[in-house]
């Protein structure tokens, strides 16, 4: 059957979801189409789950950490399938709302996986829909690994999932999704290790926080180990265990591990697999749907693309909603808007939390300087006798303007956003330190942040 639509949206996540709500609001006649449950990646299989485990990943190491000070016996572990029954109902409530959302406003909802038709239609299941505008939002999905054996890996998504976890998890990779599960691991009384290839994990954050958040996860029983290239998977049937091999790149000698599984933290591609780009006229760069500055296909001006489908801005929730409503606008008003990835703040859900935001030191020159703190005698981090903390300022010498900020510490997540305000809006160490913080508080910690 073929359907006419102002627009059709495929996938559901914030950056579909964004655009959708805002066309129909403006009176365009839209659909949405997604081929796995309403929701996106963030509701479904990231930051949503994601952000409980963590939370009770903290609530069990905060009680661990004090035990002798007051916490309630030792050796506390997370109860994972009570966790997971409470992870499943509130991910439920938010995919159905987001349904419920979609029904009232009178959007049309196809589920099935979408591929171009032409440059103007979409097949969807046994419909074909036909748009003036195809608005891409189909997220990511794990990148290929071409390992040996690499069909004994679990995706990162199905982790979350899981209904009991084994005794050993390798975590193959060393970016925030092996970090942060590992985290949750440990917690749960996992035996964890991430194994990186390079020498930097978690490149994107600054290497002397690394280092320390490392040192707090060899605190929680977590093994890093950098440099070491995997090279194979082997799965034994008789006796259940799964072999990884590496080759470590330091000494070229191969070393194995031995574990129960193995989880892919190898980061994520642009998921538009099936989606059959070339018989809609869409170009596609580095494996990602190539658009220009307005977010719209080099190729099909009919075609726009949001969230983890583009490479231009970070694999985040907040830059994927943006570039959502960017899209909507451009749309509507013509191609004007520009999304703004300037002060994009980012954390690492670990324990403690790494966070970042702004100019790296990497990235300074003669102009700017850095304020550095240690953190772990502050009085916000011995009371809940947390070891590992710092801080990291970058600002503009003589004026004093603040550029970058990036810490490691309890409740880093949020002081982050202060300093994400701060240098959207230009503003000087004078200015945070005039504030009238609540007391006692991180957030009054800002004060001493910044020298």
């Amino acid at each position: 059957m073929e359907k006419d639509y102002d627009a059709i949206v495929v996938g559901t996540g914030v950056a579909g979801s964004a655009t959708a709500h805002r066309l129909h609001d403006a009176g365009m006649r839209v659909a949405v189409a997604d081929m796995e449950r309403y929701g996106g990646t963030c509701v479904l299989k990231g930051c949503t789950p994601k952000k409980i485990f963590t939370g009770m990943a903290d609530i069990i190491d905060s009680n661990n950490r004090m035990i002798g000070k007051g916490g309630v016996g030792p050796g506390q572990h997370i109860s994972w399938k009570e966790l997971m029954d409470f992870k499943n109902e509130i991910v439920d409530m938010y995919s159905s709302a987001r349904v419920r959302e979609y029904e009232e406003a009178g959007i049309d909802m196809y589920h099935g996986r979408a591929h171009f038709v032409d440059g103007s239609t979409l097949a969807i299941g046994g419909d074909n829909i036909k748009a003036r505008y195809i608005i891409l939002a189909t997220g990511a999905r794990p990148a290929d690994a071409r390992i040996q054996g690499m069909e004994h890996l679990t995706p990162s998504s199905d982790f979350l999932d899981l209904e009991e976890l084994p005794e050993r998890i390798i975590f193959a990779g060393g970016g925030f999704i092996s970090f942060e599960f590992a985290h949750i691991a440990a917690r749960a009384g996992v035996k964890a290790t991430i194994l990186h290839r390079s020498a930097r994990a978690l490149k994107n954050f600054e290497p002397d926080l690394v280092e320390l958040l490392i040192r707090a996860s060899d605190y929680a029983g977590i093994r890093v180990m950098t440099g070491q290239e995997i090279t194979g998977i082997e799965y034994n049937n008789k006796t259940l265990e799964i072999t990884v091999t590496t080759l470590e790149r330091t000494t070229n000698k191969e070393i194995t591990h031995k574990c129960d599984m193995v989880v892919h933290g190898m980061g994520r591609i642009p998921q538009i697999e099936g989606l059959k780009p070339e018989k809609g006229n869409v170009a596609v760069k580095d494996g990602a749907i190539e658009v220009n500055e307005y977010l719209q296909s080099t190729s099909n001006p009919r075609v726009y693309a949001a969230g983890d489908c583009i490479k231009p801005g970070a694999p985040l929730t907040p830059v994927a909603s943006m570039q959502g409503k960017i899209v909507a606008l451009n749309i509507l008003e013509g191609n004007r808007h520009r999304p703004d990835n300037s002060t994009v703040a980012s954390a690492v859900y670990t324990i403690p939390t790494l966070a970042g935001v702004g100019l790296s030191e990497k990235d300074m020159n003669d102009n700017h300087e850095v304020v550095f703190n240690d953190m772990c005698q502050w009085y916000s981090v011995i009371r809940t006798n947390m070891e590992f903390a710092a801080s990291k300022i970058i600002v503009e010498k003589g004026s004093g303007r603040i550029l970058g900020a990036h810490m490691l510490g309890p409740d880093a997540e949020n002081v982050i956003n202060l300093f994400s305000l701060a240098i959207r809006q230009g503003m000087r160490i004078s200015d945070l330190k005039d504030v009238l913080y609540a007391y006692p508080s991180i957030s009054y910690d800002t004060r001493y942040m910044l020298g």
